[in-house]
């Protein structure tokens, strides 16, 4: 991927002890890709269009990182290959891999600083109204 820069109507920003060390946990569990940096200070990364996440140096010490937040991204891929790549790369796993009612398969893992991101996949080519038809007849 070529750094691409175009404005982001939304993007979410960490704060790390470690800017490079988790620069590299991003990019060697989910390999997302650094569009900008200025080493131990900040790092813009991507995965895909519009998954991007910006790492900056914390100030103070990082107490309590993102309580009863997780950063969601759809997934380009079979989020199950993500498992031995976020444990490897230090990460948890939080919950499943699982298929979800609503026509997705979703892993959530925790980096190493502690935040818990979400990585979902379509299961099915089936529209909104079908999904939410069966949904209504398991009930």
């Amino acid at each position: 991927m070529s750094a691409q820069f175009y404005p982001m109507p939304m993007f979410v920003r960490l704060a790390v002890a470690d800017v490079e060390a988790t620069k590299r946990w991003f990019h060697e569990a989910l390999d997302f890709e650094s569009v900008f940096d200025i080493p131990n200070t900040m790092a813009h990364l991507r995965g895909r269009r519009y998954q991007d996440v910006l790492i900056v140096k914390a100030t103070a010490p990082v107490e309590a990182v993102g309580q009863g937040v997780t950063l969601s991204f759809t997934w380009h891929r079979d989020v199950d290959e993500l498992v031995a790549r976020v444990q490897k790369a230090g990460g948890k796993i939080v919950d499943g891999p699982v298929d979800r009612p609503w026509n997705a398969r979703e892993l959530v893992v925790e980096d190493p600083n502690g935040y818990r991101l979400s990585f979902s996949r379509q299961i099915a080519d089936k529209g909104f109204e079908e999904v939410m038809s069966e949904m209504k007849a398991e009930k």
